[in-house]
């Protein structure tokens, strides 16, 4: 029998400020449909952009029931239809093969690529290697080094343009290598390989196929490279397993020491490597695109960004932050949150119905594809007011009052929660201090940022921008 585990804590989210920011529309949408698409429709636009199947009536109906050729497929908005699906009945609605296997070549039965006991056996013993308190050791030298990188963004005046989104990414590799391996330089080799799995989903991969079909169209890698990295990764485990190791305890190290809390078990060697890809393949790259958005929003929103210097200002006091002072920037807090709202970083949970189901009424036939898309969730219009409007202050406390919990997942919920949301959270408030309190962030050009999503959400073609000293 599969264990299950508690639900995901309370998020905060909300309304309307009394005093609302201006209300404009926001440049970066993609294409939005006034009507259904058919099949053939939804499966071509899926697979270039899946933001741009989202049509009209999506985001006013809470449940959303069709059928697209044979199969029934259920777009479900509505956050107790979601707590049911992703919650309180996980066991019944496995990720969708198709898109799992796109996962499982090169992370075999790391958790995101597994199902059922294997899944659990991962979970119990992934969560505890990357959650606050294991974090807590690492962030004196995430600051540091954000600081150092930062500096080296702007040693003039003024820095020469740049694509914002490449920057950041570059810059978070080191980050997320300072957690994952200590630092080891030659881990950096490694999370570039794994930040590149799953690749973009192709029109082959979304249509319906038998497993041996799917297997002979999803092959692994043929790139001699990684061969040599997955054996790089596997020394830097065995290394971690032994008695004598001497060196960091960092994630790499805690996952070869881990294990199940309930009942004493670590993982194979084999798994422990998957496990390893699998919280490798899922950081650092997804916090970066949400902290391009958030800079992009800035940029059309000098209020906001007002605000945000200010309170960088005021607790810091022009010099790098403390771990300790974190927890001393509401607003920026509230900025990230918002800007998640808009620009979730996965825009879409697919899930497959076992069994025949009801939610929320509505009938669930076994085999249906059942889809979370927090891009639409977070914009609908049901749960939003003006919920294209970017403001920051829908998450104070007092706007927070009301709102439906699961009205608001960036991180997706229940037991598939995100392993990896605290590290993202605490990424993104340290980047954006060290950044922030150096620099203003000007868009380069007026063309239009399309965002697209593929497996996470990112500008199309990067964002060009300017970094002025402040």
């Amino acid at each position: 029998m599969l264990r299950h585990s508690r639900p995901a804590g309370r998020a905060m989210i909300g309304a309307a400020t009394a005093e609302p920011i201006e209300s404009r529309p926001i440049p970066a949408m993609p294409p939005r449909p006034h009507r259904r698409l058919s099949a053939w429709e939804l499966l071509k636009t899926a697979s270039k952009n899946s933001l741009a199947i989202c049509d009209e009536e999506l985001f006013d109906e809470l449940i959303v029931s069709r059928w697209y050729l044979l199969q029934p497929v259920i777009f479900v908005s509505d956050p107790v239809g979601i707590k049911r699906v992703l919650t309180d009945q996980f066991d019944n609605y496995p990720r969708v093969s198709s898109i799992r296997r796109l996962f499982e070549v090169e992370l075999r039965t790391g958790t995101l690529a597994s199902e059922g006991e294997t899944w659990w056996r991962h979970r119990l013993v992934s969560t505890p290697s990357i959650d606050g308190r294991a974090l807590r050791p690492d962030v004196p030298g995430l600051i540091a080094l954000a600081e150092t990188l930062a500096e080296a963004l702007g040693p003039g005046p003024q820095a020469p343009q740049i694509d914002l989104e490449k920057t950041l990414v570059e810059l978070a590799a080191p980050l997320w290598n300072h957690v994952v391996t200590g630092g080891d330089p030659a881990g950096l080799p490694i999370l570039s390989w794994l930040s590149k799995v799953p690749r973009k989903p192709r029109l082959s991969d979304l249509l319906p196929k038998p497993k041996w079909l799917a297997d002979l169209i999803v092959r692994p890698h043929r790139d001699p490279r990684i061969g040599r990295l997955d054996t790089q990764l596997r020394a830097m485990i065995d290394a971690r397993r032994e008695e004598r190791y001497a060196g960091s305890k960092d994630l790499l190290w805690r996952l070869a020491q881990g294990r199940d809390r309930e009942i004493g078990e670590a993982l194979p060697a084999s798994e422990v490597r998957d496990e390893a890809a699998s919280i490798i393949a899922g950081g650092g790259s997804t916090s970066s695109r949400a902290l391009t958005w958030m800079w992009y929003l800035l940029a059309h929103h000098p209020e906001v960004e007002s605000r945000l210097h200010a309170e960088l200002d005021t607790v810091l006091g022009g010099q790098p932050l403390r771990p300790e002072q974190i927890s001393e920037l509401p607003y920026t807090r509230r900025v990230l949150e918002e800007v998640m709202r808009l620009y979730p970083p996965i825009p879409a949970i697919l899930r497959q119905a076992k069994r025949a189901d009801t939610v929320c009424g509505h009938r669930v036939p076994r085999g249906a594809i059942v889809i979370v898309m927090p891009w639409i969730v977070h914009r609908h219009r049901k749960l939003w007011s003006d919920p294209d409007r970017f403001d920051p202050d829908r998450f104070t406390p007092e706007n927070s009052v009301g709102r439906p919990r699961l009205a608001y997942l960036p991180f997706a919920t229940g037991p598939r929660v995100c392993v990896g949301a605290t590290f993202a959270m605490t990424h993104m408030l340290i980047v954006t201090a060290a950044l922030a309190r150096r620099f203003r962030v000007r868009l380069a050009s007026d063309k239009p940022v399309v965002p697209y999503g593929a497996i996470s959400l990112q500008p199309r073609g990067g964002l060009r921008v300017t970094l002025e000293r402040r």
